[in-house]
């Protein structure tokens, strides 16, 4: 029997009431739906494994593809993949476990800490750097993009202290920062005394149970290891490596998502450290302390959708993409970890899932919905299929930069598939400038210069100051394609 997506979703969701006669029709239709999330890492390529927690339970986990192409080594949810900016949360735990100890205060000045640091440092208080409001500058444009040597946290720390100002004064913007996350790794090893190994496996991996997670050193072998990898058009290359790797406290945790059963347990349960510093670091922070809105917290992004908080993190370095997703409010974990950057929407795939196992509490991403339905009936109806995921917002979350994204997963190979969801979002959406900004992209490959242009200026606009990026980027292919 064949399900529309729509069909499709909903029966999934409403599996658990369904008779006992049709639980094997509908294990089949789950399987199929996260074969279709999964697709780009089924073969021989590299891998993505997944895990779905609810209730402190595992309800779901599997693994794709190689961790090791190589070597023939398949994934399973035990391989430890290197996790990028997800690193963050348990450096921010680090420090969290420190101030639980009376080591550290949230107002705790850099200096007091590192004294050789500047003047300004005395500006930068713990809090500053846990929240990416410290002004440091980005530790990636103080070294030598052709040095042989790969930069490591202590290096990080001797480049910023050869610096004489801030990029801002400390807690006055937001501003993400890898260069503070190094720094609050030296802090750990200041006032512990020991290497921030060390420190994350006696203080976190060994109480929580993650045993097979580990702290990257350059020539230390890794367990179940998975390799990263990038495509260059024929074969997947290894590309697991560069000069920002070694670096610790901003990514350099290998971990698998076996062991992120541990570490979502103790978040629940408080095990590391009282619950009044796990609500901190689950609470966005400005200018003018905590606050109950969209934002970044200690190590977590924070996003309110339908009266609920989300709070998760994304982590992207050469050869590895990862995402991990938590709803507290319904006790549902999700987390992603894949060995290649070629593919994105990890956020997507996630919700996807959240939505999945919350049995319809979540709305499920209608991207999800819309790229299935155009695979399956094509590119002619996707206007009349997105109508009818936006008329139930209770059901289906629309997100407008998602909808952009499937259009640029398209740009390479289905350019007609693009250039309809593009002109979708400009038709839906006329004050957001995700669809005139992949028009222009998609006219300027196509070499049409002016329609470009045209489309460049639409999202200069109509862009707000959040996206600074693109419209400087708009303004620089304005001028250049004029010429």
């Amino acid at each position: 029997m064949k399900y529309t997506p729509l069909a499709l979703a909903l029966l999934i969701l409403m599996g658990a009431r369904e008779p006992s006669e049709k639980r094997a029709e509908k294990k089949e239709t789950k399987q199929e739906i996260i074969n279709f999330l999964f697709k780009d890492y089924i073969g021989e390529k590299p891998s993505a494994s997944f895990i779905v927690i609810k209730d402190g339970q595992i309800e779901d986990c599997q693994s794709f593809g190689y961790a090791d192409l190589e070597n023939k080594i398949r994934a399973n949810c035990n391989t430890n993949y290197r996790l990028g900016s997800v690193t963050k949360q348990f450096t921010a735990m680090g420090i969290l476990i420190l101030i639980d100890q009376g080591k550290l205060k949230y107002d705790t000045r850099l200096t007091e800490v590192i004294p050789e640091f500047p003047e300004y440092g005395k500006e930068i208080t713990i809090k500053n750097l846990l929240t990416h409001r410290s002004g440091l500058q980005e530790y990636s444009k103080l070294y030598p993009h052709d040095a042989e040597e790969q930069l490591v946290d202590k290096v990080v720390l001797d480049l910023l202290v050869q610096q004489d100002s801030l990029l801002f004064p400390a807690n006055s913007k937001f501003k993400y920062s890898n260069s503070g996350y190094a720094v609050l790794a030296m802090i750990i090893e200041r006032v512990s005394g020991k290497s921030f190994k060390e420190f994350m496996h006696q203080e976190i991996f060994e109480k929580t149970g993650m045993t097979n997670s580990t702290v990257y050193i350059k020539g230390h072998p890794i367990k179940n290891r998975a390799y990263g990898y990038k495509f260059n058009d024929t074969i997947y290359e290894n590309k697991d490596q560069n000069l920002w790797s070694a670096i610790q406290g901003d990514g350099g945790i290998y971990s698998s998502v076996s062991d992120y059963v541990q570490w979502d347990s103790s978040l629940h349960d408080k095990t590391l450290i009282k619950s009044e510093l796990i609500n901190d670091a689950f609470s966005n922070w400005d200018e003018n302390g905590k606050t109950d809105g969209k934002g970044y917290g200690f190590g977590w992004q924070i996003d309110i959708k339908n009266d609920r908080k989300y709070v998760m993190h994304g982590g992207s370095t050469t050869g590895f993409l990862n995402y991990a997703l938590r709803i507290p409010s319904e006790k549902i974990t999700v987390v992603i970890y894949t060995n290649t950057t070629d593919y994105g929407g990890l956020g997507r795939k996630a919700n996807f899932l959240a939505s999945y196992y919350s049995e319809g509490k979540i709305p499920i991403p209608a991207d999800v919905l819309l790229e299935k339905d155009i695979e399956e009936n094509g590119i002619e109806n996707s206007t009349e299929k997105f109508n009818q995921l936006k008329a139930d917002a209770t059901k289906y979350d629309v997100v407008e930069n998602d909808l952009v994204s499937l259009g640029f997963r398209y740009m390479k190979n289905e350019r007609e598939k693009a250039l309809s969801l593009f002109e979708l979002v400009k038709t839906e959406y006329p004050h957001y400038l995700g669809g005139y900004f992949g028009l222009a992209q998609f006219y300027k490959s196509d070499g049409n210069k002016e329609k470009a242009v045209e489309y460049f200026k639409k999202v200069t606009e109509v862009a707000t100051s959040e996206y600074q990026r693109q419209i400087d980027y708009s303004n620089k292919m304005i001028k250049e394609l004029s010429e």
